[in-house]
């Protein structure tokens, strides 16, 4: 089951079918949806970076409950708060809880689609006829060439940086469509600092970031999105050495491809 990063929770079935056709509409990819919390908490699981609108009403509970419980299986989750039947005490008991934004349902879902773009990004343009670029941000020669064998053949459009400043500046120039993290480099934290650097940066902070590294092997410490997302904000996470059946998987799940 792949992890979801844009997520409508709601347990009406008619206002949960609106919001997603909405976010669809607005040209997000992929939207999931789940009726209550135990199906919308197993698809979210693990995700660093994360979007999930929670309705005030949901099959399983209600959604104030929803967001605590939330709040404390993954604290860095971006969540918009909805509610058909606005009040003074809900909104009061909402805000509270540190959501990142409250939403009143309307018929226009304009503000809806502006408050998803300010979490995560405005929705990334299925690619057609570009190949995808991928930045891959590794001090090893050795692992560029072995990307740049499968992923050039596939269609990928493949730019390497071979240090943490380096990277920083492609991706700011070149805006790549994801990239490929490792996180040792020069030293053990250049990874950390380059996801921190970028998504500090207006113009980069929302692009995918795959880590991929040995550092769990070499220093036997656990690395994973879920492990510290506010240290690693990364959207997903391979071990070398990678498979690039893996890789392939990885890459289709964070940049929409087009025919």
């Amino acid at each position: 089951m792949s992890i979801a990063t844009l997520l409508v929770m709601c347990g009406d079935a008619e206002r949960r079918e609106g919001l997603v056709r909405a976010l669809s509409g607005a040209g997000w990819q992929d939207v999931l949806a789940a009726p209550g919390l135990s199906e919308g908490a197993a698809l979210v699981r693990g995700a660093a970076q994360a979007c999930l609108i929670v309705d005030a009403e949901l099959a399983d509970t209600s959604g104030l409950a929803a967001v605590r419980i939330l709040r404390n299986l993954c604290p860095h989750l971006k969540i918009i708060f909805t509610t058909a039947r606005n009040t003074r005490e809900l909104e009061t008991q909402v805000r509270a809880l540190g959501v990142f934004y409250y939403y009143i349902i309307s018929a226009d879902k304009t503000e809806l689609v502006a408050a998803v773009e300010d979490a995560i990004g405005a929705p990334r343009p299925v690619r057609t006829g570009h190949p995808p670029k991928v930045l891959i941000v590794d001090d090893d020669p050795d692992f560029h060439v072995f990307v740049r064998a499968f992923l050039e053949p596939a269609g990928y459009g493949i730019l390497s940086a071979y240090s943490e400043e380096q990277g920083i500046d492609m991706a700011r120039r070149e805006r790549p469509d994801v990239v490929l993290l490792d996180i040792m480099m020069k030293s053990t934290t250049d990874g950390f600092e380059f996801c921190r650097q970028v998504r500090r940066d207006p113009q980069v902070k929302h692009t995918p970031i795959l880590g991929v590294s040995a550092l769990e092997e070499r220093m036997a410490v656990q690395c994973s999105p879920g492990s510290d997302p506010e240290l690693f904000p990364v959207d997903g996470y391979l071990r070398k050495p990678v498979a690039p059946e893996r890789l392939f998987a990885e890459l289709r799940r964070l940049v929409p491809v087009g025919g």
